[in-house]
């Protein structure tokens, strides 16, 4: 049965686990000047609500057509013009209502995650709820309770929007009406960071890490477990360093994937036999990313690492920036584009893992979520909501 759990902020136990490694030395990297490669111009910039606050918050912009998709925390979900930012619907979703809509929030919705689909837009609360939207008007089409907190972007394909929750449950919902297909349940640890591991839904399979560090594929019809495999085995003195969450969404390769745990292990494996193809010691909360014929990955440390997607090999790394809690970068020509907690987006050369340009966002405003790209073009959300369009230009 599930129990009891104990949420550890990641930025949080990123932060406690450097002071815990070195007494002496800065707990996480200054800038230090750099030589650019890359002029960069925020084209638009717009709030959406009042973003997740001081809660830590995975909500990213979605792009579908000409319409960016975003939501705050509170409950806010817009669409908006991709060209300049303009906002073409607005919709609120959940709790309830503050006094006279001025002087009290009233209670949040929550909201942890959007995702696109076709003419639907699906969206998750940490109330334990998922709502469907039409993406053209913003009009609710259903809204459907689910047993736990959703803490990630729904995953949808063949017909289903299926969620991770953290409860420890895996349910798979009708994509058309919201009734519950099939539930899932997974053992969780008594502490984990806050966060889940996006299930990817690919060849029949609904892929997934657990907190308790297992990659896991269930068949996507029925939730019938196919397999599962250990990528970290708990191990230590104290309960930070026996942390083994796999939060990270798997990376499809063709007939494999790739993903890593926290204080584990960087693996690929056999979508349909489980069999390990390789293994590297990189442990990571963040997702693997594909960059072109290499994978990109940002290990616990906020280093950013370039490893070869057929051995597992690191062909370079940069650690001019441990510690400063990296997104997953986004990728655009030669460049991987992160963004970190004190609001800067940072260019790295794809080739040779150089710093190769910088850009100051908002003064200390944390961005905890990869940037996305739609036509060579970075939009990304901080935390205090504020969406901006960044486009980049190599000198």
């Amino acid at each position: 049965m599930i129990g009891f759990k104990r949420w550890l902020g990641v930025i949080a136990a990123a932060s406690f686990l450097a002071a815990c490694s070195s007494v002496e030395g800065p707990t996480y990297a200054e800038l230090n000047t750099i030589s650019a490669e890359v002029d960069t111009t925020v084209i638009w910039r717009t709030r959406v609500g009042t973003g997740a606050g001081e809660h830590y918050s995975r909500l990213a912009p979605q792009v579908q057509d000409n319409l960016i998709f975003a939501a705050d925390w509170h409950g806010l979900v817009v669409a908006l013009n991709k060209d300049n930012g303009q906002r073409v619907w607005q919709q609120r979703l959940g709790g309830r209502a503050g006094i006279l809509n001025r002087w009290f929030r009233g209670e949040p919705a929550r909201l942890s995650g959007i995702t696109a689909a076709g003419s639907m837009l699906f969206v998750g609360s940490e109330n334990g709820k998922v709502y469907a939207l039409d993406s053209d008007t913003g009009e609710v089409q259903w809204e459907q309770r689910v047993p736990g907190e959703v803490l990630s972007a729904p995953s949808v394909g063949e017909g289903r929007v299926v969620l991770h929750l953290g409860s420890g449950y895996i349910v798979a919902l009708s994509a058309r009406t919201g009734e519950q297909q099939w539930l899932h349940e997974e053992e969780v640890a008594l502490l984990s960071l806050r966060g889940v591991s996006r299930p990817v839904i690919a060849s029949g399979g609904v892929i997934f890490g657990s907190a308790t560090g297992k990659a896991v594929v269930l068949l996507s019809q029925n939730g019938q477990l196919a397999w599962e495999e250990r990528l970290a085995t708990p191990s230590g003195s104290t309960e930070l360093e026996r942390l083994v969450d796999v939060d990270g969404a798997p990376l499809v390769l063709g007939t494999n994937f790739v993903m890593s745990a926290f204080n584990g292990e960087l693996v690929a494996l056999d979508l349909r036999s489980g069999e390990v193809v390789w293994k590297q010691n990189h442990g990571a909360w963040r997702s693997p990313v594909l960059a072109v014929n290499r994978i990109a990955l940002v290990n616990q440390d906020s280093h950013m690492l370039s490893i070869d997607r057929n051995n597992g090999l690191e062909r370079w790394r940069n650690s001019d920036l441990f510690n400063r809690s990296l997104t997953e970068p986004a990728v655009i020509g030669q460049y991987l584009i992160s963004g970190d907690r004190f609001g800067y987006l940072h260019w790295f050369n794809r080739t040779s893992g150089t710093l190769a340009g910088r850009l100051e966002l908002n003064d200390d405003v944390a961005l905890q979520s990869a940037p996305i790209v739609a036509d060579d073009i970075l939009y990304v959300q901080d935390a205090k909501g504020y969406i901006y369009a960044v486009s980049q230009r190599v000198k």
